[in-house]
């Protein structure tokens, strides 16, 4: 992945903007939608330097247009690390960002410290170095979160350069994501549906029982509006979203056979299960992830009567 930015265009008027990340996912995708009245730019990238000056150089390319709208997706580093930054470089009009995700960010990078993070993470089976290193891997997350000016609902709209764009709220990768769906056809969706790769659905700290249920739910959603064109953060763009929708649906399906013979086998946590589905050494980072995905796996045996919980942090086949 090259460590500059990377700028793509689309046609009908939008740009795929392409930001290097430090991890195994080498790159994180925003978009800029030219409009008379003002650009909209979805996403910031994460918040490092390097992306600040990425974004300069970007719009300089882009002829440096007025912002009219910069929208976050949903809370993770890589979408909204560098929204302060970002807000202060190109001054939009407004900062658009859902009602639900605006609190989970405020939460996750404000208000709520990182001692969960390690708590969450030691409870659920990381030995305690571990997990002390997975809290401070997280405190240590490049994010400075832009003040929203706009919170949106599902159902609200955008103009956008001629076009309108619906708001809808699909839960699963993250509780509070937005994503926006064009009347044209065009869907600007964040991380709720990636080519090639699986989002990570995870149960952190912050998130609401069973995300893999009410990502089911968004799956469906995706086959049934079927946009022509699903614009994500991350790989290719997608043609056939329903397809892509059931092949991520079955290789979830395929995981919770999985943890479930693993619980079947004597694991009764979260790490116990990660280590079954993901056996390969990875860094923290996808450590991490993996262990919050096994959990989200868990409560769904849980939610569909196939496994209990009998306190917290264990589990058992039923």
């Amino acid at each position: 992945m090259s460590r500059d930015a990377v700028v793509t265009p689309l046609g009908e008027g939008a740009h795929r903007i392409t930001m290097p990340l430090p991890w195994a996912l080498d790159h994180v995708h925003c978009y800029a939608l030219e409009d008379p009245q003002g650009w909209t730019i979805i996403d910031a990238g994460l918040g490092t330097p390097g992306t600040v000056r990425r974004w300069q150089e970007v719009l300089e390319g882009l002829g440096n247009p007025r912002i009219g709208r910069l929208v976050i997706t949903h809370y993770h580093p890589d979408h909204v690390g560098c929204g302060g930054p970002l807000a202060e470089l190109v001054r939009p009009d407004e900062v658009l960002q859902g009602r639900i995700d605006a609190a989970l960010c405020r939460s996750a990078w404000v208000e709520q410290g990182f001692e969960v993070v390690y708590e969450h993470m030691h409870g659920h089976g990381m030995s305690a170095e571990m997990a002390r290193e997975a809290a401070d891997d997280e405190e240590g997350s490049p994010v400075s979160i832009p003040e929203p000016t706009r919170l949106v609902d599902e159902g609200d709209r955008l103009e956008v350069g001629g076009a309108s764009f619906e708001v809808l709220h699909l839960p699963g990768h993250a509780d509070g994501h937005i994503a926006l769906m064009g009347d044209d056809g065009r869907l600007f969706g964040g991380d709720v549906i990636l080519a090639t790769i699986s989002p990570n659905v995870g149960r952190w700290e912050d998130t609401a029982f069973d995300p893999l249920g009410r990502y089911f739910e968004t799956l469906e959603r995706l086959a049934a509006l079927d946009p022509r064109i699903a614009h994500g953060g991350h790989r290719a763009p997608i043609e056939d979203v329903p397809t892509r929708a059931r092949e991520i649906r079955a290789m979830h399906d395929d995981r919770l056979l999985t943890a479930l013979g693993a619980l079947r086998g004597g694991a009764e946590s979260a790490m116990d299960v990660a280590a079954v589905i993901w056996p390969d050494g990875h860094g923290m980072h996808e450590r991490r992830f993996a262990l919050v995905e096994a959990l989200a796996h868990l409560e769904r045996l849980v939610a569909d009567g196939r496994a209990v919980q009998p306190d917290p942090y264990r589990f058992a086949a039923v």
